[in-house]
């Protein structure tokens, strides 16, 4: 009916004739008094859209921790009982589209090769804040498997953790070629490394760059995955006239109850004052995604402390403990105890709670 009637109403119109006023009108609002229709839905209400950061900007990390860290020396001298912080920032910039050449910078806080901690003021030592850019570098994949940087780097990750190789805020500047090609040779990575390891106690990359022409530090890295449980690495480095060599394989245990995996390391200074050392944890996955490390570490008295400053020298037990939190919270609880050592140590007893919070993935949750 409603149909029809405005069809009329239109055909009078094209025939030049004028509509009673209202008539289609108050006829239409007969029908529609008359005639049951469905109730239409309101339409939702849409968010606006996140505007996506851009396409050539590529943010990695964003976080802040803090720290609550107990140190005493062999003597049983107190060193640290504090609070401290740390902030970090890494992201790439992307120079084509494909992503293939980019610079990637990581800040931060800290003051050494082996510190990225400031006081909080909170405890012994004074506040302090010293951020900075601790890494910069150019990044270039021109081939598949093939990459290269030069540059302010990071240290070259392999299966040796920081207990036996370099700490984990470690830094040095030249540049690296690696080679990922296990079709072709067999081994899953080649890594080649040359440059200045030094400065260290200067984390600012600006401060640093200079010693781009300056060579004193080579390092060949070799790492196989054999099968689906054992993933293994070697190492030769040269740092200054000293040769050293780590060694080092994770093996997965699915049907040991006690733990989930081992992971054995070794490590042999071979040239000026030799030495050597080692150590062994075992991984054991917990409830809720926590895990727990426990271990035992042995590092020479000779050792430069250039590895983990939770470890330092000397023969020690070790437990560390993660798990998230809600909020996009995480928790580290870390604790260690040196054993029997014929020298002194100021590292005897470490005990450290990290609550961390990943800034980029609150940010990531907001703007969904």
């Amino acid at each position: 009916m409603r149909h029809l009637i405005r069809v009329a109403a239109a055909a009078a119109t094209v025939a030049g004739l004028t509509p009673v006023a209202g008539f289609a009108q108050t006829t239409e609002a007969v029908v529609a008094a008359n005639t049951k229709t469905e109730a239409q839905p309101a339409p939702a209400v849409r968010k606006p859209a996140a505007k996506p950061a851009p396409r050539w900007l590529d943010v990695q990390t964003a976080a802040l921790d803090a720290r609550y860290r107990f140190v005493d020396s062999s003597a049983g001298v107190t060193t640290s009982n504090h609070l401290q912080y740390r902030n970090t920032l890494k992201v790439g910039i992307k120079l084509d589209q494909a992503g293939r050449y980019s610079v990637q910078a990581l800040a931060g806080t800290g003051t050494s090769f082996t510190g990225s901690w400031e006081n909080s003021g909170l405890g012994t030592g004074d506040k302090d804040w010293n951020p900075g850019v601790r890494h910069l570098y150019f990044a270039g994949k021109p081939a598949k498997g093939l990459e290269f940087q030069v540059g302010g780097l990071t240290m070259a990750k392999t299966e040796n953790t920081e207990i036996t190789g370099f700490d984990n805020d470690g830094y040095m500047v030249g540049e690296r070629v690696s080679v990922k090609r296990p079709k072709d040779l067999y081994l899953d990575e080649i890594t080649l490394t040359v440059g200045y390891f030094g400065d260290l106690t200067t984390p600012n990359v600006f401060k640093r760059l200079d010693s781009l022409d300056d060579h004193n530090f080579t390092q060949v890295v070799v790492a196989k995955k054999l099968g689906a449980r054992v993933t293994g690495s070697a190492d030769w480095a040269r740092i200054a006239g000293v040769q050293a060599w780590h060694e080092a394989a994770r093996v997965a245990t699915r049907e040991a109850r006690a733990f989930d995996a081992v992971r054995l390391e070794l490590y042999q200074r071979v040239d000026g004052v030799e030495g050597n050392g080692f150590a062994a944890g075992f991984e054991k996955a917990l409830p809720h995604k926590a895990g727990l490390t426990l271990g035992w570490a042995n590092i020479d008295r000779a050792n430069p402390l250039v590895n983990g400053d939770r470890y330092g020298r000397g023969q020690r037990l070790f437990a560390d403990a993660k798990m998230p939190l809600p909020a996009d919270l995480s928790l580290n609880v870390f604790y260690t105890r040196a054993i029997d050592n014929d020298f002194a140590l100021p590292l005897r007893t470490r005990f450290d709670v990290v609550v961390s919070y990943n800034v980029l993935k609150g940010v990531q949750r907001a703007i969904r």
